[in-house]
Protein backbone atom coordinates (compact mmCIF):
# COMPACT_ATOMS: atom_id res chain seq x y z
CA UNK A 1 0.00 0.00 0.00
CA UNK A 2 1.13 3.63 -0.69
CA UNK A 3 2.01 6.12 1.67
CA UNK A 4 -0.97 8.56 2.44
CA UNK A 5 -1.05 11.54 0.69
CA UNK A 6 -4.46 12.75 2.24
CA UNK A 7 -6.48 13.03 5.20
CA UNK A 8 -9.77 13.08 5.42
CA UNK A 9 -11.70 14.84 7.59
CA UNK A 10 -15.28 13.17 7.32
CA UNK A 11 -18.53 14.54 9.56
CA UNK A 12 -21.36 12.75 10.68
CA UNK A 13 -24.39 13.76 12.57
CA UNK A 14 -27.62 11.53 11.59
CA UNK A 15 -26.47 9.99 8.07
CA UNK A 16 -24.78 7.21 9.55
CA UNK A 17 -26.31 5.30 6.89
CA UNK A 18 -24.51 6.81 4.15
CA UNK A 19 -20.90 6.54 5.75
CA UNK A 20 -20.36 2.70 4.69
CA UNK A 21 -20.62 3.90 1.10
CA UNK A 22 -18.46 6.97 1.53
CA UNK A 23 -15.88 5.12 3.64
CA UNK A 24 -15.72 2.83 0.42
CA UNK A 25 -15.28 5.56 -2.04
CA UNK A 26 -12.35 7.09 -0.28
CA UNK A 27 -10.59 3.38 0.09
CA UNK A 28 -11.43 2.91 -3.64
CA UNK A 29 -9.35 6.23 -4.90
CA UNK A 30 -6.02 6.01 -6.70
CA UNK A 31 -4.62 8.09 -3.87
CA UNK A 32 -4.14 6.25 -0.56
CA UNK A 33 -5.93 8.11 2.35
CA UNK A 34 -6.18 8.45 6.27
CA UNK A 35 -9.90 8.77 7.04
CA UNK A 36 -10.44 10.32 10.53
CA UNK A 37 -13.99 10.32 11.64
CA UNK A 38 -15.68 13.49 13.68
CA UNK A 39 -19.06 11.46 14.88
CA UNK A 40 -21.50 14.12 16.37
CA UNK A 41 -24.70 10.96 16.64
CA UNK A 42 -26.08 10.17 20.16
CA UNK A 43 -24.34 6.61 19.07
CA UNK A 44 -20.63 5.82 18.76
CA UNK A 45 -20.16 4.71 15.32
CA UNK A 46 -17.56 1.79 14.23
CA UNK A 47 -15.77 0.55 11.40
CA UNK A 48 -12.44 -0.81 11.10
CA UNK A 49 -11.66 1.43 7.41
CA UNK A 50 -11.06 4.39 9.67
CA UNK A 51 -8.19 5.71 10.83
CA UNK A 52 -9.14 7.56 13.88
CA UNK A 53 -12.86 7.82 15.31
CA UNK A 54 -14.09 10.57 17.71
CA UNK A 55 -17.25 9.84 18.93
CA UNK A 56 -18.73 13.03 20.55
CA UNK A 57 -20.73 12.82 23.53
CA UNK A 58 -22.76 16.03 21.59
CA UNK A 59 -23.59 17.32 18.29
CA UNK A 60 -20.48 20.36 18.66
CA UNK A 61 -21.67 20.54 14.84
CA UNK A 62 -18.40 21.14 12.06
CA UNK A 63 -15.82 22.70 13.80
CA UNK A 64 -14.10 20.28 15.81
CA UNK A 65 -13.09 18.17 12.12
CA UNK A 66 -10.62 20.91 11.79
CA UNK A 67 -8.63 20.41 14.95
CA UNK A 68 -7.81 16.49 13.96
CA UNK A 69 -5.27 17.73 11.56
CA UNK A 70 -3.01 18.29 14.03
CA UNK A 71 -2.75 14.49 14.18
CA UNK A 72 -1.88 13.23 10.88
CA UNK A 73 1.56 14.10 8.79
CA UNK A 74 0.36 13.89 4.71
CA UNK A 75 0.81 16.88 2.94
CA UNK A 76 -2.93 17.41 2.04
CA UNK A 77 -6.08 17.68 4.16
CA UNK A 78 -9.54 17.67 3.19
CA UNK A 79 -12.96 18.11 4.78
CA UNK A 80 -15.83 15.54 3.77
CA UNK A 81 -20.07 15.75 4.73
CA UNK A 82 -21.65 13.05 5.01
CA UNK A 83 -24.15 14.00 2.27
CA UNK A 84 -21.79 13.14 -0.88
CA UNK A 85 -19.61 10.79 -2.19
CA UNK A 86 -16.47 10.46 -4.34
CA UNK A 87 -17.80 9.20 -7.68
CA UNK A 88 -14.99 7.85 -9.28
CA UNK A 89 -11.42 6.52 -8.21
CA UNK A 90 -9.48 9.43 -9.56
CA UNK A 91 -10.97 12.04 -7.17
CA UNK A 92 -8.41 12.44 -4.94
CA UNK A 93 -5.38 12.90 -7.28
CA UNK A 94 -7.62 14.99 -9.64
CA UNK A 95 -7.51 17.11 -6.18
CA UNK A 96 -3.71 16.70 -5.78
CA UNK A 97 -2.88 17.83 -9.56
CA UNK A 98 -5.61 20.90 -9.40
CA UNK A 99 -4.19 22.18 -6.48
CA UNK A 100 -0.41 21.88 -7.73
CA UNK A 101 -0.93 23.00 -10.95
CA UNK A 102 -3.12 25.89 -9.91
CA UNK A 103 -1.01 26.61 -6.45
CA UNK A 104 -0.40 30.14 -4.78
CA UNK A 105 0.29 30.16 -0.38
CA UNK A 106 -2.98 29.11 1.30
CA UNK A 107 -4.82 28.14 -1.75
CA UNK A 108 -8.32 25.84 -1.43
CA UNK A 109 -10.14 23.95 -4.32
CA UNK A 110 -13.29 22.49 -3.98
CA UNK A 111 -16.76 21.62 -6.51
CA UNK A 112 -18.76 24.26 -4.87
CA UNK A 113 -17.77 27.79 -3.67
CA UNK A 114 -18.98 31.59 -2.94
CA UNK A 115 -17.99 34.81 -4.70
CA UNK A 116 -19.20 37.16 -2.04
CA UNK A 117 -21.25 40.55 -2.82
CA UNK A 118 -19.24 43.45 -3.05
CA UNK A 119 -20.51 44.18 0.73
CA UNK A 120 -19.18 41.11 1.66
CA UNK A 121 -22.99 39.24 1.83
CA UNK A 122 -22.82 35.68 1.14
CA UNK A 123 -26.15 35.68 -0.52
CA UNK A 124 -27.58 37.76 -3.27
CA UNK A 125 -31.27 39.85 -1.89
CA UNK A 126 -34.17 39.33 -3.13
CA UNK A 127 -34.15 42.60 -5.12
CA UNK A 128 -30.83 41.06 -6.95
CA UNK A 129 -32.62 37.89 -7.58
CA UNK A 130 -35.13 39.76 -9.37
CA UNK A 131 -32.74 41.26 -11.38
CA UNK A 132 -31.04 38.01 -12.62
CA UNK A 133 -34.26 36.93 -14.13
CA UNK A 134 -33.81 39.96 -16.46
CA UNK A 135 -29.42 38.68 -16.92
CA UNK A 136 -28.26 41.96 -14.93
CA UNK A 137 -25.87 39.67 -11.99
CA UNK A 138 -25.40 41.65 -8.79
CA UNK A 139 -24.56 40.67 -5.48
CA UNK A 140 -22.84 37.15 -3.86
CA UNK A 141 -22.98 34.09 -6.56
CA UNK A 142 -22.76 30.88 -5.40
CA UNK A 143 -20.75 28.21 -8.27
CA UNK A 144 -20.48 24.72 -8.67
CA UNK A 145 -20.14 22.32 -11.57
CA UNK A 146 -18.62 25.23 -13.75
CA UNK A 147 -17.70 24.67 -17.32
CA UNK A 148 -14.04 26.07 -16.62
CA UNK A 149 -12.75 26.91 -13.41
CA UNK A 150 -13.56 30.28 -11.66
CA UNK A 151 -12.01 31.69 -8.63
CA UNK A 152 -13.87 32.71 -6.06
CA UNK A 153 -14.04 33.60 -2.10
CA UNK A 154 -15.02 30.62 -0.32
CA UNK A 155 -14.94 27.07 -0.96
CA UNK A 156 -17.61 25.44 0.96
CA UNK A 157 -17.34 23.26 3.68
CA UNK A 158 -18.73 20.05 1.94
CA UNK A 159 -15.22 19.70 0.64
CA UNK A 160 -12.32 21.48 1.18
CA UNK A 161 -8.86 20.68 0.13
CA UNK A 162 -5.70 21.96 0.68
CA UNK A 163 -1.95 21.75 1.99
CA UNK A 164 -1.95 20.68 5.60
CA UNK A 165 0.82 22.89 6.36
CA UNK A 166 -1.24 25.90 4.98
CA UNK A 167 -3.52 24.93 8.03
CA UNK A 168 -0.19 25.84 10.23
CA UNK A 169 -1.55 27.35 13.65
CA UNK A 170 -5.44 27.02 12.49
CA UNK A 171 -7.45 28.37 16.11
CA UNK A 172 -9.20 25.70 18.05
CA UNK A 173 -11.79 28.03 18.96
CA UNK A 174 -13.50 30.51 16.36
CA UNK A 175 -17.00 31.32 18.75
CA UNK A 176 -19.64 32.72 16.53
CA UNK A 177 -17.55 31.46 13.10
CA UNK A 178 -17.77 27.50 14.57
CA UNK A 179 -20.71 26.88 12.74
CA UNK A 180 -19.88 28.48 9.35
CA UNK A 181 -16.44 26.80 8.99
CA UNK A 182 -15.85 27.26 5.43
CA UNK A 183 -16.02 30.76 5.89
CA UNK A 184 -13.77 30.91 8.35
CA UNK A 185 -11.09 28.42 7.00
CA UNK A 186 -11.19 30.17 3.29
CA UNK A 187 -10.66 33.21 5.18
CA UNK A 188 -7.95 31.91 7.47
CA UNK A 189 -6.18 30.00 4.61
CA UNK A 190 -6.18 33.56 2.32
CA UNK A 191 -5.67 35.55 5.15
CA UNK A 192 -8.55 37.83 4.06
CA UNK A 193 -8.49 38.37 0.80
CA UNK A 194 -10.73 37.99 -1.64
CA UNK A 195 -10.58 35.80 -5.02
CA UNK A 196 -8.04 32.85 -3.77
CA UNK A 197 -9.67 29.69 -4.22
CA UNK A 198 -10.62 27.95 -6.83
CA UNK A 199 -13.70 25.94 -7.63
CA UNK A 200 -12.36 23.28 -10.00
CA UNK A 201 -14.42 22.00 -13.38
CA UNK A 202 -12.47 18.92 -13.35
CA UNK A 203 -14.77 17.13 -10.70
CA UNK A 204 -17.96 17.81 -12.53
CA UNK A 205 -20.41 14.58 -12.81
CA UNK A 206 -17.99 12.87 -10.26
CA UNK A 207 -19.63 14.07 -7.43
CA UNK A 208 -23.01 11.49 -6.09
CA UNK A 209 -25.44 12.90 -4.12
CA UNK A 210 -26.62 11.09 -1.17
CA UNK A 211 -29.80 11.13 1.09
CA UNK A 212 -30.43 13.69 3.40
CA UNK A 213 -28.18 17.03 2.12
CA UNK A 214 -31.55 19.43 2.50
CA UNK A 215 -32.99 17.83 5.47
CA UNK A 216 -34.40 18.64 8.79
CA UNK A 217 -30.75 18.36 10.63
CA UNK A 218 -28.44 20.54 7.56
CA UNK A 219 -27.26 23.67 8.82
CA UNK A 220 -28.98 25.61 6.19
CA UNK A 221 -32.54 24.74 8.10
CA UNK A 222 -31.07 26.63 10.88
CA UNK A 223 -33.03 30.17 11.76
CA UNK A 224 -31.80 33.26 10.21
CA UNK A 225 -29.18 30.97 7.79
CA UNK A 226 -28.40 33.80 5.30
CA UNK A 227 -28.31 36.99 7.93
CA UNK A 228 -25.76 34.84 9.92
CA UNK A 229 -23.55 33.45 6.72
CA UNK A 230 -23.20 37.04 5.72
CA UNK A 231 -22.26 38.44 8.94
CA UNK A 232 -19.79 35.76 9.13
CA UNK A 233 -18.54 36.66 5.95
CA UNK A 234 -18.32 40.29 6.91
CA UNK A 235 -16.07 39.58 9.86
CA UNK A 236 -13.77 37.34 8.14
CA UNK A 237 -12.63 39.04 5.02
CA UNK A 238 -11.09 42.11 4.25
CA UNK A 239 -11.32 44.49 0.93
CA UNK A 240 -7.73 45.65 0.25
Amino acid sequence: MNEPKVTVLLMNYKRKKNLPEIISSLKSQSVSCRIFLWNNANTPYEDDRLDLIINSSQNLKCWPRWGLSAYTDTPYIMSHDDDFQLGSSDCLEILINELENNYIPGRAVGFSGVRLGSDLSFFPTDFQKKLRKIKIHKGAKHISNPGQDKIVDVIKGRLIFCKRYDLSNLPTFADEAEDMDDIFVSSYLSKGKLGHHLVTSALNEKIIELPGGDGEMALSQMENWEDLRSRVARRCFSVE
